[in-house]
């Protein structure tokens, strides 16, 4: 073991028996700094499903196996576990009991406070690969356990922590991102929470097709550039925004039309100005103007 490492189970072993004098009265233990979370337990659990926030978080005592999908990811003293995404976890504390009790510590974080980190420490960051799944298991360094410590410290002094709580779990960000899995994890948060946003833009074109689309506006839904919503949009569905709504449209016409409605009504209501441009779409789309697609139906219908 190097001698960072050895530093950094002299400091677990400080945490230990800090943690082992407060009065916690929950497994999942809510601290009063708001986003520092203290999780125990006293002897192995089931396998529980449950969401797992983006947050950072380190073993103290004891091992937990984390199953994301068809894989298993085990940590233990010595190692972090940071999640960049929301996503469902299958989680298990395989390592604990009375006399040496399973502890973590774990504080929450947003993908506006990593990369503020980011950008005013000016970290050059840069990616390795394509976008991670979200979860990185890596070692714990000093800094970061250092940081963990200070928290701990400052439940002794509420009024302190109010003040001061954000400007440490500001340096334990910027010794994430420090870290040798930081990059990947900057990346793959950023990466998510685009994703977040266009599927926020996408939800409002589904639920809207029938309105006129303004791509500023649906640039300033999802917190991004008209080029980068063209290139995110077409990247999640295959079609620019205006095709997508486009076909949605179709679709709706079709039903529309399959309830028993004229295709002159259809093609006014889907917001088309002509029964012809309207026709000329439709057939594009399923290979058959509406006049021959429910003339073709009903012919099929009546055999």
């Amino acid at each position: 073991m190097d001698n960072n490492q050895d530093n950094v189970h002299e400091v677990l072993y400080r945490l230990l028996n800090v943690i082992l004098k407060l009065p916690l009265r929950t497994s999942r233990f809510q601290t009063e700094i708001p986003f520092f979370q203290i999780l125990t337990e006293k002897s192995p659990t089931v396998a529980k499903k449950g969401p797992l926030k983006p947050s950072l978080c380190i073993i103290v005592q004891g091992k937990t196996h984390m199953q994301i999908g068809e894989d298993t990811i085990e940590y233990k003293p010595g190692n972090f576990l940071a999640t960049s995404v929301s996503f469902p976890v299958t989680g298990q504390v395989v390592e604990a009991s009375s006399d040496a009790p399973y502890m973590a510590l774990r504080i929450e974080l947003t993908p506006g406070e990593v990369a503020a980190v980011a950008t005013e420490a000016d970290l050059k960051l840069q990616p390795k690969s394509e976008p991670h799944q979200g979860i990185f298991v890596g070692k714990t360094t000093l800094e970061v356990v250092e940081g963990f410590e200070k928290l701990l410290k400052l439940l002794q002094n509420p009024k302190a922590a109010k003040y001061l709580a954000p400007a440490v779990k500001r340096e334990i960000i910027y010794w994430l991102l420090a870290c040798e899995e930081g990059a990947a994890f900057y990346f793959s948060m950023l990466w998510h929470q685009e994703a977040s946003q266009i599927s926020k833009v996408v939800d409002w074109v589904t639920q809207n097709f029938n309105c006129t689309i303004n791509i500023k506006e649906l640039a300033k839904l999802g917190s991004m550039s008209v080029s980068s919503l063209h290139y995110k949009f077409k990247e999640v569905t295959g079609k620019s925004p205006l095709q997508y709504q486009k076909q949605l449209r179709l679709q709706e016409a079709r039903r529309l039309l399959l309830d028993g409605a004229n295709v002159t009504e259809t093609a006014l209501q889907m917001g088309y100005q002509s029964s012809t441009q309207f026709s000329r779409e439709y057939k594009r789309l399923f290979g058959l103007s509406p006049v021959h697609y429910l003339r073709s139906r009903n012919d099929a219908l009546s055999n």
